[in-house]
């Protein structure tokens, strides 16, 4: 039995050992270039405030948009060349006069973190709701890439300087909805969209 407890306290003291080495080594490798567990941490934070960017387009949540860029910041955004704050309004009061919902994806990103400021370019696909004169709206498709100034203000990520570059783009994506899609719910915007209550506690 004391041997086996030596054992277990010995086996402990060497995972406590490692831990410690790992964690000096990371911070090792930070100096080397390579990334230590606040880069780590800061690009998670970042990579948060991309998904609230596309959620808030695709709900039409003002807020959750502003939320995304730091007071005073600019966003260079196609026809739009302004505020970030009020791009939040341009962009839901757009989308609103569709009757069709649209998705936005992020896909490759880039991060380099220079202590409390970040460059980040991050490729995204875009199916945006258009009207048309005769018809029912269609999606356009566009693919390009969002080139963000980010910085960390106390303790929050956001960014400070937004230029967005289309890569390529289509028209309208054709075709009849798929014959199954009336099985499932149906997306939509604010509290109308199935996942309303998903992030609503207490």
């Amino acid at each position: 039995m004391c041997l086996l407890v030596v054992v277990i306290v010995v086996g402990i003291a060497g995972v406590a050992l490692l831990a410690v080495v790992a964690c000096h080594q990371a911070e090792r490798d930070g100096a080397d270039g390579r990334m230590d567990v606040e880069e780590l941490i800061a690009r998670t934070e970042i990579h948060q405030v991309l998904m609230r960017y596309c959620r808030g387009v695709d709900r039409g949540d003002r807020d959750l948009i502003r939320s995304v860029y730091h007071e005073g910041a600019l966003d260079h955004h196609g026809g739009f060349d302004g505020l970030g704050h009020e791009f939040a309004d341009h962009v839901v009061a757009s989308m609103d006069a569709v009757p069709m919902v649209g998705q936005h994806h992020i896909t490759n990103v880039l991060c380099e973190v220079r202590g409390d400021e970040a460059d980040v370019e991050s490729y995204f696909l875009a199916m945006h709701p258009r009207p048309t004169r005769d018809e029912a709206p269609t999606l356009a498709f566009v693919g390009g890439r969002y080139l963000d100034r980010f910085a960390r203000r106390d303790g929050r990520w956001a960014i400070t300087e937004r230029s967005v570059v289309l890569d390529w783009s289509r028209e309208t994506i054709a075709g009849d909805d798929w014959a199954a899609a009336a099985g499932y719910p149906a997306g939509a915007r604010r509290d109308a969209d199935p996942s309303a209550g998903l992030f609503q506690h207490g």
